[in-house]
């Protein structure tokens, strides 16, 4: 106001020099004249600035404190909303809840996103959506459907919501207007009343496998009574909490992992073998195999899976490991070479002891399902030939056959060595494997010069 009154002098002034000017009357009459009409011009035009200031000054003032307070009142309103909501400024970002944040993984980093264009949080192929939405709210129009918007994660990954764009208040003197959205994995959530909701229940209630699904924060939001009969736990106290929940603290990472790749579209399916653990904390083996509902990669979605009881096979199994390591701890001590091979040149090895050390200086980890060091590459070049057609034409006489040949060890000696063994045959007749045992001759009791068969009784090519 100050400047205008200062304005208003310097511009009568001017007005009063330049009117003198025009005139060249002698006498003061007129200079006192114009100059009294000119500083009347200033003070009524100072009158008029005082008078209309403070009206010019209130609506400032309320126009200022308007959008403060509306946004304050729209911050207000979706902090107490349990759903995802944010107060948009035409498509600025104003004010987002914590479930906003929870929903796209983004908690902590609400400094980021505040004050950012929103279409940065939507799918490129939604804007359109978004803006036909916009559009909408500020012209007052609704519509009874939901607008299927994706939201993008911070990892990358894409979130599919029902969701609604409100104007805050019905003028058009602000922008501001509340999204709400609601992702589409948690909005068809079973609750008790089963039948109308899914068709199938009765049969999958029926099923001994556990069948279950997951939101797209890996929260239980289905189960059978599979999962009752298996781990002891009420199905209703277990919807709403994460499956990782019930994990052995050993498996939870891998399960864990395993389950985030699917809710964030990282990979369509996986199969894992874990531990539950159930009502009194005993742990129970269980096949899962889960896949994701997502219709595109990295869509972050639902997952549905079932659960196979696992128990029985994992202590069957463990029993086998543990005979096996009795068998192999008294095997080492036989002074020999205990094997099992496929009946092929190579006589590639399946299992060998630990004698074979001392009859070929080989480990049996070098022996075992190696293509580039196998038992024919022991024997003795002279006697490769003769071992495959001695051994062949023992079993095909159905006998089990008995040779004397020479092998060549690690070091490059030649030993002589005596082997025992026999086909192992299917059911059918079918030739499975070889089984047998070959030990050191350690004198040279016997004086050949090729493989001698002594079911033949005589000195024989093998």
């Amino acid at each position: 106001m100050s400047l205008f009154i200062f304005s208003t002098l310097i511009i009568s002034i001017s007005f009063l020099t330049i009117l003198g000017s025009w005139y060249s009357i002698q006498g003061p009459f007129l200079q006192h004249l114009v100059m009294l009409i000119s500083v009347a011009v200033a003070i009524f035009s100072a009158a008029i600035v005082i008078a209309i200031q403070p009206l010019l000054s209130s609506r400032k003032s309320r126009l200022q404190h308007a959008l403060p307070h509306e946004a304050a009142w729209g911050n207000e309103l979706s902090t107490v909303l349990t759903t995802p909501a944010a107060v948009l400024d035409g498509f600025v970002v104003k004010f987002v809840n914590t479930p906003f944040l929870q929903a796209l993984g983004m908690v902590g980093m609400a400094d980021q996103v505040l004050g950012m264009p929103f279409t940065n949080l939507i799918h490129p192929a939604d804007h359109t959506n978004f803006a036909e939405l916009s559009v909408e709210a500020s012209t007052g129009k609704t519509k009874n459907e939901a607008t299927k918007i994706r939201m993008v994660c911070s990892d990358g990954s894409t979130l599919p919501a029902n969701s609604s764009l409100t104007r805050l208040r019905e003028d058009r003197r602000n922008n501001l207007m509340l999204f709400q959205f609601t992702p589409i994995t948690t909005v068809n959530t079973l609750n008790n009343n089963y039948e109308p909701q899914f068709n199938y229940h009765s049969i999958i209630e029926k099923l001994e496998e556990i069948v279950f699904q997951l939101n797209a924060e890996g929260k239980i939001i289905f189960l059978n009574s599979a999962w009752e009969s298996l781990l002891e736990l009420k199905t209703q106290d277990c919807l709403g909490k994460p499956i990782t929940a019930y994990a052995h603290p050993e498996d939870k990472p891998m399960l864990e992992a395993r389950l985030d790749s699917l809710t964030q579209g990282k990979r369509t399916n996986c199969t894992i073998e874990t531990r539950l653990l159930t009502v009194r904390g005993d742990p129970t083996w269980v096949i899962l195999r889960a896949k994701t509902t997502a219709a595109t990669t990295w869509e972050r979605t639902s997952v549905i899976g079932t659960m196979i009881d696992n128990q029985q096979n994992k202590e069957a199994e463990a029993g086998i490991i543990a005979n096996r390591r009795a068998a192999n701890a008294l095997l080492a001590h036989v002074p020999g070479m205990v094997y099992r091979c496929r009946n092929d040149r190579s006589w590639n090895f399946e299992f060998v002891n630990e004698g074979c050390i001392d009859v070929t200086g080989y480990d049996s980890l070098e022996l075992i399902n190696n293509p580039n060091i196998t038992f024919n590459h022991i024997i003795h070049p002279d006697d490769r030939e003769a071992v495959w057609e001695s051994v062949n034409q023992q079993i095909n006489c159905g006998e089990k056959f008995k040779l004397i040949y020479r092998i060549i060890t690690r070091k490059g000696e030649t030993k002589l060595v005596q082997e025992n063994g026999r086909g192992i045959f299917s059911s059918t007749g079918e030739l499975l494997a070889l089984e047998g045992f070959i030990t050191e001759i350690p004198d040279q009791r016997y004086n050949v010069t090729s493989p001698y068969s002594q079911n033949s009784g005589n000195n024989s090519t093998k």
